[in-house]
């Protein structure tokens, strides 16, 4: 691992450009190996917790019943199940506990060096490679995630057992369970703030589809696996890169005047200029963000990631499904749906404030000693006074469709 690791590093990739590929995808098959490995710990773990904790609950009520009875028959029942007090019975757990973190620690480690050795590579202008590199993570952070729930479950089994040693007042085994303790187990997030900038990078290069497609789907899957609070000063700082993909339109290069080219050493720096793409590829990459975006918002875990900037994606959201690109609608609708689930007020006022402005004969009539809804707030004279248009700022689309607006308002009424 440590060889195929140096050949994918900047200087191995320089130094043998042809063979990057092929040795990416040997640590794809190491990434799914450990993938595979690490999707039965956490209920092999929590499996011998279970045993574990019935046992010492066991041991806690024949310590109580020696405590407190002194009638032979008592003594007999006790003495029957007099296994669970000795000393080689709590040695062979503590052993059978310590293998399983032996190799859970295995797992976790060849996970995180194929973590290690593909990020880079996220930042490539090879699609291959990139899409190899995606794979490799995708299986490598389950893996870890997998690691680190085992190693929670461990912990609660080693607890269960140096409580039972003490009731036993095995001193001597007591003395040795701390020597193996573990002292890098917090694996999943520190792997995640390492990933985190190059999932940005490859969102911004959008080399292809089918690598903006499955970036996306690697950074939804990320935040479902370590919680969404871990991504909220992310999404605030690095979001517009994100949603700047929202923007895309096809035959109109974008201006790039306020971004800074990002150079890595050894890399081809020619791509300058943002090429305009064709329309079924922009809507391709329209439609991965908005379901990114749908199944980030709809996971309660997971949502938390969208709260610093949820004003501005609900802008930009809305602003795609009134627009006359029907082809995003569906897209957009389910994405609405998801963001209903974090504020349902905020959504609907988006949707109502455009709706009502141009149905206005469909408004019910308020009271007659109340105002006009109308003379308290007069309708918009241009789009560009729309709600989500100055909640979703630069990038929002202001091509109101009525048609589109009818018929995502009605459909967001049936979700």
């Amino acid at each position: 691992m440590q060889s195929i690791s140096s050949e994918l590093e900047v200087l191995g990739r320089h130094d043998h450009p042809r063979l990057t590929v092929p040795f990416l995808k040997a640590v794809s098959e190491i990434s799914k190996a450990c993938r595979h490995e690490s999707t039965c710990l956490p209920d092999e773990a929590q499996s011998f917790y279970e045993k574990v904790s019935s046992e010492g609950q066991e041991v806690k009520i024949m310590i109580e019943k020696r405590m407190e009875s002194s009638a032979i028959s008592e003594r007999k029942n006790v003495d029957a199940r007099s296994y669970f007090m000795t000393l080689e019975y709590w040695e062979d757990l503590f052993c059978k506990l310590n293998e399983m973190r032996r190799y859970r620690r295995i797992v976790g480690s060849l996970a995180g060096s194929c973590l290690s050795a593909a990020i880079p590579l996220l930042s490539s202008n090879k699609e291959t490679a990139c899409l190899v590199a995606l794979d490799i993570v995708e299986s490598a952070a389950i893996s870890i995630a997998n690691v680190e729930e085992a190693y929670k479950c461990e912990c609660q089994s080693k607890g269960v057992i140096e409580e039972a040693i003490q009731f036993c007042s095995f001193d001597e085994l007591l003395d040795g369970t701390d020597a193996t303790e573990d002292v890098d187990e917090n694996r999943l997030l520190p792997a995640m703030n390492k990933l985190w900038p190059y999932l940005v990078i490859c969102l911004r290069n959008k080399i292809s589809v089918p690598v903006v497609r499955k970036c996306t789907e690697m950074l939804r899957r990320a935040i479902c696996i370590s919680g969404g609070d871990f991504y909220v000063r992310r999404f605030h700082k690095d979001g517009p890169i994100v949603w700047r993909l929202l923007a895309l339109s096809p035959f109109r290069r974008l201006s790039k005047m306020d971004e800074k080219a990002i150079i890595l050493p050894y890399r081809d720096t020619s791509l300058n200029s943002e090429e305009p793409m064709a329309e079924i590829s922009s809507q391709k990459i329209q439609i991965a963000v908005l379901d990114m975006i749908a199944a980030i918002s709809s996971n309660k875990r997971s949502a938390v990631a969208l709260e610093s900037v949820l004003k501005k994606v609900c802008g930009l959201v809305v602003g795609i499904a009134y627009s006359s690109l029907t082809g995003l609608q569906e897209a957009a609708i389910r994405a609405l749906a998801g963001l209903a689930c974090m504020d349902a007020d905020l959504v609907w006022l988006l949707l109502a404030d455009v709706y009502y402005s141009l149905n206005q004969r469909e408004s019910l009539l308020p009271n007659q000693d109340l105002a006009l809804v109308s003379d308290l707030l007069p309708p918009p004279v241009s789009s560009r006074e729309y709600l989500f248009v100055q909640y979703g700022g630069e990038g929002v689309r202001c091509d109101v469709d009525p048609s589109s607006v009818h018929y995502v308002f009605r459909r967001m009424q049936g979700v």
